[in-house]
């Protein structure tokens, strides 16, 4: 908590951007930033070894006075990049966005807003997302989320916060956690580096959200999340550290993980990836033949709702009930050209 500690009417929010090899995505994605209604932000791109064009790009950027940090390290992984960006800021709040992401132009008043609003013990604000393509098209809108407060045990159940683009932090906090566990990738298991920092936030302090569609995240085939192997991997060594930490909340942790294996497993089997679709069936890393019953009862179960899905069009507007968010989002899609 940072009670007694005041925040200045308009504090300095550091906008930290990792970068590798991202020569196609990081104009539009660092005019998302420069096109923000809030104005007291630093931009803090932490070039992660990229052998591209991105260098090229960003000094453009800078050579017309666009003002960025430009931090370079050899390549160590997104985690590392993030930690490197936290230790050099200078704002009050940092925000985290991926060099493929997009952010709508209120999205960092509207959160600083909510940040100040919820007081000195909240450390975390989120908002809500949408799914663009490689295209930067809106595919569809993550069901709204609002919960808040003291939510580690919600948290347990999975990543609600869902894009590492979607954050705001208090400087303190993220620093005192000692950012991003960058030894998920040295164990070969990238992924859920930002669940377990959201976590570790949820573990000490209050999170708060915005109630609107601010973040766009962009879906690759190139993207960790598409690793579904690895994800599942990444998830697991997270869920047993907090299950020893948080034996109370083992059935969230433990329902969280049997949610996620089916959510990956489905994508997989939509890509024909037949073998990681029966491994994550089965439980993977750990499997059991009572988890791919468990498993693919509950597929079964989703199935017609699944196919129905297929069969409908894309979705191009924010859910029913989606809240005050709706007519923002479709301004957004708008905006980038989606």
């Amino acid at each position: 908590m940072y009670a007694g500690k005041r925040e200045s009417a308009d504090p300095l929010v550091s906008v930290v951007v990792p970068a590798f090899n991202a020569e196609s995505t990081i104009a539009m994605t660092l005019q998302s930033v420069i096109s923000q209604t809030y104005s007291n932000v630093e931009i803090v791109l932490v070039d992660d070894g990229s052998t591209d064009g991105t260098a090229d790009i960003v000094a453009g950027l800078r050579s017309r006075n666009v003002p960025i940090r430009y931090e370079y390290q050899p390549n160590r992984g997104v985690a590392a990049a993030r930690n490197l960006g936290i230790a050099v800021a200078r704002g009050e709040f940092i925000a985290t966005l991926d060099a493929d992401d997009l952010w709508h132009p209120a999205k960092l008043q509207r959160q600083v807003e909510r940040m100040i609003e919820a007081g000195s013990d909240t450390a975390m604000v989120y908002s809500w997302c949408s799914w663009v393509d490689e295209n930067g098209k809106t595919i569809a809108y993550a069901p709204p989320k609002a919960v808040e407060g003291a939510i580690l045990p919600y948290l347990c159940l999975g990543d609600i916060v869902l894009s590492c683009s979607n954050g705001l932090f208090r400087t303190d906090a993220l620093r005192a956690i000692g950012g991003f566990d960058e030894t998920l990738r040295a164990r070969g298991a990238q992924g859920c580096e930002d669940w377990k920092l959201y976590m570790e936030i949820g573990a000490r302090h209050r999170i708060a959200v915005v109630r609107d569609y601010l973040v766009r995240y962009r879906r690759s085939s190139r993207s960790m999340s598409e690793n579904y192997l690895q994800m599942m991997r990444s998830h697991r060594l997270v869920e047993v550290e907090f299950r020893s930490r948080f034996p109370q909340y083992d059935r969230q942790l433990l329902a969280g993980r049997i949610k996620l294996s089916r959510s990956l497993a489905m994508r997989a089997a939509r890509r024909r990836q037949l073998g990681a679709t029966l491994k994550l069936m089965a439980g993977y890393p750990d499997p059991s033949l009572c988890f791919l019953v468990q498993s693919t009862a509950a597929a079964l179960r989703l199935l017609p709702k699944w196919l129905r899905t297929r069969r409908k069009p894309r979705v191009t507007a924010p859910p029913a009930g989606g809240g005050p968010a709706d007519g923002q989002a479709r301004k957004m899609s708008e905006a980038h050209g989606a």
